[in-house]
């Protein structure tokens, strides 16, 4: 009987390969099919501001000629194709991303084939890697409503400090809330995933295990396979453009892994764990450029490999959740040359969440420092459950910031600080 899974396991990769790369010929016939089809959706729209010391200039405006609020939107729809045969489940998910960004939650981002059995399940093609998917965390800032790049804190150079405003998976879509949105500024890479069933140690807790590999961050699913990767950051350096760095922060050979621990006290109590990490080799370089105008590096620096890791948990009590993280990138994909003020990142996080009928109130606070530039921030949301599928939310975030240009050692660290507000209403169908 096992040998017979794995046989119909094979079989079915195989099959998901060719029919993945078949070319498909269009005719005017209904569509029948005895797969399972599920169709879903997400909309959300939202308003937000911020008022922040130290804001100076038009370049520092939330949209191109407001400075106070702007408005955003999400939209997202999947169908999740299946089917069973000798108790194996195959099928695919596809993503639909219309007039809005892509989502960067699992659930709503990443077009990919999948493969479920007693062994575990296969993800062929997902953007998704498990470090993403498997990490607790809770912290973050609604960047997209803040420039932190403002006059005040450039100081009179023209490059702007980093920061790092959420906690982030570099193999991840989730880099794109960075404030730098590096390495990738448009879409991810494409893993292969793979999620062992849940065993159980004793019959209240069970642990799972997960693994990704990346061979080529730049080949991302919206791009030829020998396009260059999106993922090339520049930076001017210097009074008016003195020196100029180029990054490449492409990698290869990339994993990505993780492992749950998940132990259910009662009915309406539970304790969950999970530690995740990211490993690959960095093949760009940090170039330097004499001027802003010059096509030929004068210089070029190895940037040191991806190490990342983050350890979270979870502490459910009744209607009552307490949840906190630690990560740190270490000196990932940084330079000695470029980075002179400090290379090392982390980050932590803790929250609080309170559910009373239909409301759910959560009190986050998250710290992190990037090259040495410190945020801290503590965030109050309300979510509430109006209707099936409807909720409103809103939400105050108070965070303070001070650093300075990475490149510049000896410049003193300047601060800025602020409060966000955010209003919005999500659809899920």
């Amino acid at each position: 009987m096992i040998i017979r899974k794995i046989f119909v396991l094979l079989a079915t990769i195989l099959l998901s390969t060719y029919t993945y790369g078949a070319e498909v010929k269009s005719e005017k016939k209904p569509i029948v099919s005895d797969f399972d089809i599920k169709l879903g959706a997400f909309l959300g729209f939202e308003s937000g501001g911020s008022n922040q010391s130290n804001r100076k200039g038009k370049e520092n405006n939330i949209s191109t000629n407001r400075s106070d609020f702007a408005f955003y939107n999400d939209v997202a729809l999947y169908a999740l194709i299946s089917k069973e045969l000798d108790e194996v489940e195959y099928g695919g998910k596809v993503i639909l991303v219309p007039t809005a960004k892509q989502k960067v939650l699992p659930s709503y981002n990443g077009s990919h084939i999948f493969i479920k059995s007693d062994f575990g399940k296969v993800e062929l093609g997902s953007p998704i890697p498990v470090a993403a998917n498997m990490m607790i965390s809770s912290g973050s800032i609604p960047s997209k409503y803040i420039n932190l790049k403002t006059a005040y804190m450039k100081q009179g150079k023209e490059s702007a400090p980093s920061f790092l405003t959420s906690n982030e998976c570099f193999l991840g879509d989730s880099i794109t809330a960075s404030t730098d949105k590096a390495p990738y500024s448009n879409e991810p890479p494409r893993t292969i995933n793979y999620y062992t069933p849940k065993w159980f140690i004793t019959e209240e807790t069970q642990v799972y295990f997960g693994i990704s590999y990346t061979p080529d961050t730049a080949n991302t699913g919206a791009d030829a396979i020998s396009s260059k990767s999106d993922g090339i950051v520049k930076k001017t350096i210097g009074e008016n453009g003195a020196h100029k760095f180029e990054l490449d922060n492409s990698i290869k050979d990339a994993f990505s892994a993780g492992i749950s621990l998940e132990n259910k006290l009662s009915e309406e109590n539970s304790i969950k764990v999970a530690v995740t990490g990211e490993y690959g080799k960095a093949v760009g370089y940090a170039k330097k450029y004499a001027n802003k105008e010059d096509k030929d590096a004068i210089s070029k620096h190895k940037l040191s490999n991806l190490r990342s890791y983050n350890i979270g948990g979870e502490v459910k009590l009744g209607n009552i959740k307490y949840s906190g993280c630690y990560g740190s990138h270490g000196n990932s994909l940084t330079s000695s040359e470029l980075h002179r003020s400090g290379r090392n990142t982390h980050y932590y996080s803790f929250g609080l969440s309170h559910d009373y009928n239909k409301l759910t109130t959560d009190v986050v606070y998250f710290a992190s420092e990037k090259f040495k530039n410190k945020i801290d921030s503590i965030q109050l949301k309300g979510t509430y459950a109006m209707a099936q599928g409807l909720k409103p939310y809103a939400s105050i975030t108070h965070f303070i910031a001070k650093g300075k240009p990475e490149y510049y050692g000896d410049l003193k660290a300047r601060k800025t600080k602020g409060l966000i507000f955010v209003i919005g209403t999500k659809i899920t169908l």
